[in-house]
């Protein structure tokens, strides 16, 4: 049995996803595949172009002449093409394994599933950068989560990350992922899954949030321009 592989179909509904894998082949995944890491691409140049994630150009406007100035555009452009692939590959692949490791789902199912979330990311990050275009400016922190509330009575800026990376999406990341794997693991699913899944959720917001003190967006951008 052949079905097709619907990336908003999937969304909304990733029961069905999961029990179109257990009837047989997905067609056409591997072109959702390509246009999703496609759009999360231009999405990321597009934040590149405007500004976000680029402070380093400022030094180096008023500290250099203008073909240093254009190289380093060009050179941080680069940089934030090389994050977002690391980005997306980890949400698709990296993800899709720590799951398999988790649940008894096999890798190449979970990866049907991961296309889906590596989506919801890249529409919170276009939600942001819409927001932040309209407004005129940019933060550090999401609009889609608790970040600016906690920016208001908190000082410790790891606690702020922290804060920042629990958003609506992650709820909703999860929610996609639990019914997913419910459906697929059928009756057998553990009854501790959703909570692997929270607390999943949770690692990656500390870990981000550490790494947040060292931004590799920016480290990438500032590697490319010391090599041009």
């Amino acid at each position: 049995m052949y079905s097709t592989y619907g990336y908003w179909r999937s969304l909304i509904y990733p029961d069905r996803l999961a029990g179109e894998l257990g009837q047989g082949t997905v067609m056409g995944f591997k072109r959702r595949v390509f246009g999703v890491f496609i759009l999360g691409i231009i999405l990321f140049i597009l934040r590149d172009i405007w500004g976000m994630n680029t402070e380093t150009m400022t030094y180096i406007l008023a500290n250099s002449t203008a073909d240093d100035y254009t190289i380093g555009r060009y050179a941080a452009l680069i940089g934030s093409i090389l994050w977002s692939l690391v980005y997306m590959a980890f949400h698709f692949w990296g993800v899709a394994w720590i799951l398999s490791k988790l649940t008894n789902i096999q890798f190449k199912p979970l990866l049907k599933l991961q296309l889906v979330v590596v989506g919801l990311l890249l529409l919170e990050k276009a939600i942001n950068f819409l927001v932040f275009t309209i407004a005129g400016k940019t933060a550090s922190v999401s609009v889609l989560s608790f970040g600016p509330l906690a920016m208001t009575f908190l000082e410790n800026w790891y606690i702020i990350f922290f804060v920042n990376q629990l958003t609506i999406f992650s709820a909703l990341i999860v929610a996609v992922q639990y019914r997913f794997i419910r459906f697929y693991e059928g009756e057998e699913i553990r009854k501790d899954v959703i909570w692997l899944l929270i607390a999943l959720q949770i690692i990656f917001a500390l870990f981000t949030a550490a790494i947040g003190f060292v931004p590799v967006e920016k480290m990438l951008n500032l590697l490319m321009i010391g090599g041009l």
